[in-house]
């Protein structure tokens, strides 16, 4: 075990208990994908560990820490404050925790939304964190996401995405401009390798 994992591991007993739980069933999760995947179960380890460090602040919390910080905010990010957990806790993972790969602090920022051009080890994070037992729980439709997650990590983001989408006009929530992104990249990308495949049987 490296030094950012042994202090991020010891940082949990900071969370509240729930969090805590979750954070490592989500560890579980994203080690288990990688070995899937061929990820670095290391990285996708560090990764889950420190991807909810700043969940349990209060959105005002959350607020002045993006002033504190001179983080960009959207006006999305506004409306709802708790998708900065992600972002802002990054330069807290670099200087506290000792995490430097900028992939797994990449994964870190993007878990709450998605973003376009996520890599791999990205995605895995943010399907990892969606497909964690008690989500599935509470959310059946999101199982469809985790059978796929086995086999593409692309399509487990579209099928999560798409499940979001549809949650937000329901619920009337604001769509994130960076999860539209993340969604019509992938969507596009779909979309090119079905174009390909006709032109190959043409």
């Amino acid at each position: 075990m490296n030094d950012a994992e042994e202090r991020l591991r010891a940082g949990l007993a900071k969370l509240p208990g729930r969090l805590a739980a979750h954070v490592l069933r989500v560890v579980e999760e994203a080690t288990r994908l990688a070995l899937v995947h061929d990820i670095d179960p290391e990285a996708a380890r560090i990764a889950a560990l420190g991807h909810d460090l700043l969940r349990a602040h209060s959105d005002e919390r959350l607020l002045t820490i993006a002033a504190e910080q001179g983080h960009a905010v959207d006006p999305v990010d506004r409306i709802e404050p708790v998708l900065l957990h992600g972002p802002l806790a990054v330069p807290i993972l670099r200087e506290q925790y000792g995490v430097v790969d900028a992939d797994v602090l990449g994964a870190v920022a993007a878990h709450t939304t998605a973003a376009p051009r996520m890599t791999r080890l990205q995605k895995l994070l943010f399907v990892a964190d969606k497909i964690e037992p008690h989500k599935i729980e509470r959310r059946p439709p999101v199982a469809r996401v985790r059978e796929l997650a086995d086999r593409d990590l692309d399509a487990a983001m579209r099928a999560y995405l798409d499940y979001h989408v549809l949650v937000a006009l329901d619920e009337r929530w604001p769509l994130h401009p960076r999860t539209v992104a993340a969604r019509n990249e992938l969507v596009a990308g779909e979309r090119g390798v079905a174009n390909e495949a006709r032109e190959a049987g043409e």
